[in-house]
């Protein structure tokens, strides 16, 4: 069934302020996938997953000085009944399995029911969650990856900022608070997000980009 915590679910962390967070062991993105569709979406998305993930290795080290050893797997998920159906609850008690002691981030095909945060995800300690958004349309692997990089990859930053922040022993002014008023500065005042290329040096919305991140360093 689902969890209290799935219940309560909001773009929050669960932590007190000014904690310093013993540093996970790993960060684990997780992509999540159909178990009938995992083949076609470890076709058609996971070379661009793999090398997000590698930014992000790089990016964290960058802009929060926070070094991590990182990995990426696919899970593939096998509809069932009702309450063993993909959820918020669902994903919480696969971290749990998995142990607390990793940071896992989920790449879900489903968007959060219970949250507030306007980027389609969920925080906590060691956790993380994005709705990752596919095309509606068959197109291009070039179309495709520009897609991911402008609907998914500033998701993935600004979760990523939650946490690492608190994990940085920041205060929830600086790790909740100060990420969401960037965030919509970015989506209702036009402030430009970051852009990167494949090598990850910054280019522009013009230019050819792989990544797009919120601006990382107004934190």
């Amino acid at each position: 069934m689902i969890t209290a915590a799935a219940a309560a679910a909001t773009c929050t962390t669960a932590s007190s302020d000014g904690d310093l967070w013993d540093k996970p062991e790993k960060l684990f993105f997780i992509y999540i996938a159909k178990s009938d569709e995992w083949q076609k979406r470890q076709q058609e998305d996971w070379e661009y997953v793999s090398s997000m993930v590698r930014f992000y290795h790089w990016w964290a080290r960058r802009f929060f000085d926070y070094e991590i050893s990182v990995e990426a797997d696919i899970l593939p998920v096998i509809p069932g009944k009702l309450f063993d159906r993909m959820s918020l609850g669902y994903l919480l008690r696969d971290h749990e399995e998995r142990g607390k002691d990793t940071y896992h981030f989920y790449l879900a095909n489903f968007k959060p029911f219970w949250t507030d945060c306007q980027a389609d995800g969920y925080a906590a300690d060691n956790f993380g969650m994005i709705h990752w958004k596919r095309p509606k349309e068959q197109v291009g692997e070039t179309a495709r990856n520009t897609f991911f990089a402008d609907e998914n990859c500033p998701k993935v930053s600004h979760m990523l900022a939650h946490e690492i922040l608190r994990q940085n022993g920041k205060k929830k002014k600086e790790y909740f608070e100060k990420v969401h008023e960037l965030w919509q500065q970015h989506k209702e005042k036009k402030k430009p997000f970051l852009y990167f290329d494949s090598q990850f040096k910054r280019t522009n919305v013009a230019g050819t980009y792989r990544f797009v991140t919120l601006d990382a360093t107004e934190l």
